[in-house]
């Protein structure tokens, strides 16, 4: 019984820790959709994603990243910086 609910806690944080997880890619998401004065054009996000087959991408002042294997991979580079 003991065994039983030490499996049962471990899955609920593991669990918890998946949403958290979820829901901050789905923020990043968002920002990045929502962005207005980036240096990136919208049309030029959209085929970077389409290129690359994903939907989340990480807009920072020096480069465009893409989230692969666990790590953010740049994949544009600001050039005016």
């Amino acid at each position: 019984m003991k065994k039983i609910s030490r499996v049962l806690l471990a899955a609920a944080f593991l669990w918890v820790f998946l949403a958290l997880l979820a829901t901050g890619m789905a923020k990043i998401t968002s920002i990045a959709a929502s962005r207005g004065n980036s240096w990136v054009s919208k049309e030029k996000l959209r085929s970077l994603a389409q290129y690359h087959g994903t939907e989340a991408l990480k807009i920072t002042e020096l480069d465009v990243s893409i989230w692969r294997a666990g790590e953010w991979i740049p994949v544009l580079k600001n050039k005016k910086i």
